[in-house]
């Protein structure tokens, strides 16, 4: 582009100099008013100033959109030479990034369900669906290609599949991570088409697991009567508050019998925080325990279920398979069907003992602090939400108020360890020289309960 210098003149020799400038075509022209060739050079330079400034102007723009242009072309070569990742490549991309988060192996799992379920859906759904190339080949789907409108297309299918909010979040927070994970190595240009899909609100309430009345445990033991492994599975489940891979591969490491106290790291939350928990045993699970150990010498890394934890480890699903057919067998449907889901919902279930445990310590007195700690609920809003204190369970209660029903109770009472300690301390500052190892030993037992 020719730059705009212009040039002085006289219309008369010895007169003022103009200005004279080229602009779209037009002359322009302009008094330096001044005689002075030195002068009106000066002058010269600052009328044509803001017509300089112009071309600058439309030279630099000419210059971005040539750099523009260029970068795309250098971009469409570096896709040739060296492509993105396609759509079958993501997920050995994402496992691979060290920008993931460290996730358990069940989460992952979980997670491969959940992408493989999107990857379905935009091989139908993505721009280049149904195009054939040159040589009639499918052209390569790239995630960049996902666009905001794209991402809300399967937040709809996700809507009309009826899944649940929490399965909704699942699918969007996954999608999300995916993108910022490999955004560099996927070459996104734009933002993250997920952060515009709002996450559901949880239905906690509608959707949780429904409470056992003792009846209804009592029902359940029954039912697995010839199954020792399962009763004693849902004894320690419903007297533990473990959750179900805790209970079945709970090891005899982990039982202090002196101390009557299980500690353990639960498997959901050991990755993340490697916390132990310390559980109390009640009189239901220290039978379970003894009759087990039957006075054997145990091993510390040996099971307490053996026989359910080789089934557990060839399908996971199979002891769960024989805990559903159990609550049926003891006349509890353990799924409803929902006019907002598509499946049906599992309102009973292993978590059901979780719950029972709750509740029912929550009944018997024992603070809410320690029931936090043993289930691992860090507000009190998660631990109301494993409390279901209804009509039957208000019934229950109140009989055992009256003295009719005092089983419960009774086999409920929370153990306090600080209560022990502290009258441990004070009975071994009275201990006299005198007193006979029997005496002794039967003051301790008094103090633990085993009078």
């Amino acid at each position: 582009m020719k730059t705009r210098t212009g040039y002085l003149y006289q219309r008369k020799p010895g007169g003022t100099w103009y200005v004279r400038v080229m602009v779209d075509g037009k002359p322009i022209i302009k008094s330096t008013k001044t005689a002075d060739r030195r002068k009106a050079e000066t002058e010269k330079t600052k009328i044509l100033e803001p017509y300089v400034a112009g071309d600058a102007v439309a030279v630099l723009e000419n210059i971005a959109t040539r750099l523009t242009g260029r970068k795309a072309e250098l971009a469409a070569i570096e896709d040739e030479l060296n492509p993105p990742p396609e759509l079958n490549e993501i997920w050995h991309k994402f496992i691979e990034s060290p920008s993931r988060p460290d996730s358990g192996e069940s989460t992952l799992k979980q997670y491969s369900a959940e992408w493989k379920r999107f990857k379905a859906w935009l091989r139908e759904n993505h721009p280049a669906a149904g195009q054939k190339t040159e040589d009639g080949k499918e052209p390569p789907m790239y995630l960049r290609d996902v666009t905001p409108e794209l991402a809300a297309a399967y937040a709809r299918k996700l809507t009309a599949d009826k899944v649940s909010p929490s399965t909704f979040n699942q699918h969007r927070n996954l999608l999300r991570m995916i993108w910022r994970v490999l955004a560099k190595e996927c070459r996104f240009t734009s933002g993250n088409p997920w952060d515009n899909i709002h996450p559901r609100k949880l239905a906690t309430l509608a959707n949780r697991k429904r409470a056992l009345t003792k009846a209804q445990f009592d029902s359940l033991l029954a039912a697995v009567e010839g199954n020792p492994d399962l009763k004693d599975l849902f004894t320690v489940l419903a007297w533990t508050g473990l959750r179900l891979a805790d209970a079945v591969l709970l090891k005899w490491g982990s039982v202090d019998f002196p101390q009557k106290v299980i500690t353990l790291a639960p498997m959901k939350t050991a990755r993340r925080q490697g916390k132990q928990v310390h559980i109390p045993i009640f009189p239901a699970v220290l039978d379970v325990l003894n009759r087990r150990q039957d006075g054997k010498v145990l091993n510390p890394s040996g099971y307490v279920f053996p026989v359910l934890v080789a089934r557990y480890q060839h399908d996971p699903s199979a002891v769960s398979k024989d805990i559903s057919a159990a609550f049926e067998k003891a006349g509890m449907d353990t799924t409803e069907e929902r006019a907002e889901r598509k499946k049906a919902v599992i309102v009973y279930g292993a978590h059901s003992l979780r719950h029972f445990f709750v509740t029912a310590a929550t009944a018997a007195g024992m603070p809410g602090a320690m029931i936090k700690s043993i289930t691992g609920h860090a507000t009190d809003g998660m631990l109301e939400h494993y409390q279901h204190i209804g009509v039957e369970l208000a019934a229950d209660l109140a009989g055992r108020i009256q003295g009719t029903d005092t089983a419960l109770l009774t086999e409920s009472a929370p153990v306090d360890p600080a209560a022990i300690v502290k009258q441990v301390r004070e009975f071994a500052q009275g201990i006299t020289p005198e007193m006979k190892p029997e005496t002794l030993k039967a003051e301790l037992l008094k103090i633990i309960g085993e009078t």
